[in-house]
C-alpha cells in the first residue's frame, strides 16, 4: 500500500463526507439549515470516535486488539485505519440523510455507534476483514456497493419508515440549489479517492477505477435525467445531481472488475431504476418520508449494482452476488429495526420538535 497515494485519497473523501452535509443543506428547508449541520457534526464525531475505538478492530479482525487505544499500531495499521474509517463514515451519513428535519441529535449520537458495532462491523468483517467468509465463497465488493451502500441504504429505510412525516409547508421552500452543488462537487470529487482507494497503489487497476469512475458519473447522469423526464415530463438540477451520484453509487461494487462499457452500462440500469422507485414510493406509501431519498439512491443503487456485478465482472457469479446481497440486506434490516426500538426506549423523544 502506497502511503502517498492512500494519504491523497484520503483528503479528497475527507471533502466528500462533508460535501454530502452541504448536499443535504441544498435539500431541506433553509429553516432547518442550522439543525442539518448540527446532525451531520454529530454524526461525524460519534462515528469517528466509536472507529478509533472499536469499530475498525472488530471490522476487520473481529477482536478490540487493533483500537488505537489498546495498544500502539505501525504506521501501515493507522493508515488503513484512517482510510477505512472515512467508508464507515459515508455509511452513517447516507443514514441520517432519511430523518433530515426531524432527526433528534440525542438520538443519532446513539445510533450511530450501535449501528457501526453492530451492522457496519459484521458486514465488512465478512467481505472486507479477516474473516471474509463471504469474500472466500466468491460475493464481489470492490469499495462498498454492499458493504457501504446497501446496509446504509436498509438502515435509512428503517429511520424514514418509523419516523413522523415532515410539516406539509416543509417540503415546499427549499435551500439555494447553489449549496447542494458545491455539496455535489465534493461529492464527485471525493469519490475518485473512494473508488481508488482499495487498489492502494497508482497503477494499472487504480487507473482503470479512474476511467470507470468517470464513465459512471456520464452514464447515471444522462439515465436518471431522462428517466425522470419519461416519468414527470419535467427536469431540474437536481435530476442532474442525483443522477451523477446515483451512477456513482452504482459503480462502486463492480468498478475494480469490469470494463468501461460495462460500467456505463451498469450506471445506465442503476440510474432507469433509482429514480422510478423513489417515484413509486413518493406516489404509493402515504406514511413514508425518506428526506434525501436515501433508500432509493442508496439501497437500490448499491443492491442493482451488486447483482449486476455478478452478471457483468469476469470474476462474477450471479447466484452467489444474489445471496450475498439478500444476507447482507436481511442482517441490516433486522439490527436496525433492533437498534432503533431500543433506542426508543431510551431516548425520550427520538426526533426534534420542527416536525410538531
Amino acid at each position: 500500500m502506497n502511503n502517498l497515494f492512500i494519504f491523497v485519497c484520503f483528503c479528497f473523501m475527507w471533502l466528500m463526507i462533508f460535501g454530502v452535509i452541504l448536499y443535504y443543506v441544498g435539500l431541506v428547508n433553509h429553516r432547518y439549515i442550522h439543525h442539518t449541520l448540527i446532525l451531520g457534526l454529530v454524526t461525524i464525531i460519534s462515528g469517528t470516535l466509536c472507529w478509533l475505538f472499536v469499530g475498525y478492530s472488530l471490522s476487520f479482525f473481529g477482536n478490540i486488539q487493533y483500537s488505537i487505544f489498546y495498544s500502539p499500531l505501525a504506521s501501515s495499521e493507522i493508515v488503513s485505519i484512517l482510510i477505512q474509517l472515512l467508508f464507515c463514515l459515508y455509511s452513517v451519513i447516507m443514514i441520517i440523510g432519511s430523518v433530515l428535519e426531524r432527526g433528534n441529535w440525542k438520538y443519532i449520537v446513539l445510533f450511530v455507534p450501535l449501528w457501526i458495532v453492530f451492522v457496519y462491523a459484521p458486514i465488512c468483517f465478512s467481505l472486507w476483514g479477516h474473516g471474509n467468509w463471504l469474500g472466500k465463497m466468491g460475493v464481489l465488493d470492490y469499495s462498498g456497493g454492499l458493504v457501504v451502500h446497501t446496509t446504509a441504504g436498509i438502515g435509512s429505510l428503517v429511520l424514514a419508515i418509523t419516523s413522523p412525516i415532515r410539516l406539509k409547508n416543509s417540503l415546499i421552500f427549499k435551500s439555494q440549489e447553489m449549496i447542494a452543488f458545491v455539496g455535489m462537487l465534493f461529492i464527485t470529487l471525493g469519490w475518485f479517492g473512494f473508488n481508488m482507494a482499495p487498489s492502494g497503489k497508482i497503477g494499472e487497476e487504480a487507473i482503470q477505477v479512474w476511467l470507470n469512475t468517470l464513465i459512471s458519473i456520464l452514464g447515471g447522469s444522462i439515465s436518471w435525467t431522462f428517466t425522470q423526464w419519461i416519468l414527470i415530463k419535467k427536469v431540474s438540477i437536481y435530476s442532474i445531481m442525483n443522477g451523477i451520484i446515483g451512477g456513482l453509487v452504482g459503480s462502486t461494487c463492480s468498478v475494480g472488475y469490469v470494463s468501461p462499457a460495462f460500467s456505463l452500462l451498469i450506471s445506465v440500469i442503476v440510474c432507469t431504476l433509482c429514480p422510478i422507485v423513489i417515484h413509486i414510493m413518493h406516489l404509493s406509501i402515504a406514511n413514508f418520508d425518506d428526506a434525501a431519498d436515501s433508500f432509493g439512491m442508496n439501497a437500490v443503487g448499491g443492491i442493482a449494482g451488486s447483482i449486476l456485478t455478478g452478471v457483468m465482472a469476469e470474476k462474477g457469479d450471479f447466484f452467489l452476488q444474489l445471496f450475498g446481497t439478500f444476507l447482507i440486506s436481511i442482517w441490516s434490516l433486522s439490527l436496525s429495526l433492533l437498534i432503533h426500538y431500543l433506542l426508543k426506549k431510551i431516548v425520550n423523544d427520538c426526533y426534534s420538535q420542527c416536525i410538531k
